[in-house]
């Protein structure tokens, strides 16, 4: 296995579980540098490893559902509403499509799988939906960035491309923080 995969891999684990910053931070990284496949690559990896730490805040959940919410809402910015809203997102709807659908929002995937034992999910079925939920986002950036910094590479250089990407990640997180609770 190759090192950005396994940082790929252990990123998406933990983003999964309380870590704050998304895997399209890396995965976006290897698209531009390594290019389109190992792109889509290291997105598989990295959807493991947030099926693996959205298994692990599943069990977490299901023995100690308080410290898990505790945990999560401790996090920076989630919201008692974020967590509320999953929760009744997963009672309307069933928590497979809430799983599916709920990251797309801002809600971080973490608020799911701490719902997820409670709104019938067996573990196997969520870690496989967890895949599901998060591989489509991964591949859009990873690829996207791939095929971007191919075009801009034409009047940019590698690094200045490398710039442009910090700088593109450095807006969106100082956006989020200044918009998000917590």
């Amino acid at each position: 296995m190759k090192p950005l995969n396994i940082a790929a891999f252990v990123w998406g684990v933990a983003e999964a579980t309380l870590f704050f910053i998304v895997p399209d931070v890396i995965l976006s990284y290897i698209g531009l540098k390594r290019g389109p496949r190992a792109a889509a690559i290291s997105s598989l990896y990295a959807a493991i490893g947030a099926a693996v730490g959205g298994s692990i805040m599943f069990l977490w959940s299901a023995s100690d559902p308080d410290a898990a919410r505790a945990a999560v809402l401790a996090a920076p910015a989630i919201s008692e509403a974020m967590v509320t809203s999953a929760r009744d997102s997963m009672g309307t709807h069933n928590w497979f499509n809430a799983t599916l659908v709920g990251p797309l929002s801002s809600t971080p995937f973490k608020v799911y799988a701490i719902w997820a034992p409670w709104a019938g999910a067996s573990l196997p079925a969520f870690a496989l939906a967890s895949i599901a939920a998060r591989l489509p986002r991964f591949l859009i950036v990873s690829v996207g960035t791939a095929l971007i910094g191919r075009a801009l590479s034409r009047w940019l250089s590698e690094r200045q491309l490398t710039w442009v990407l910090i700088g593109a990640w450095l807006l969106f997180y100082a956006a989020f923080f200044a918009l998000m609770p917590n």
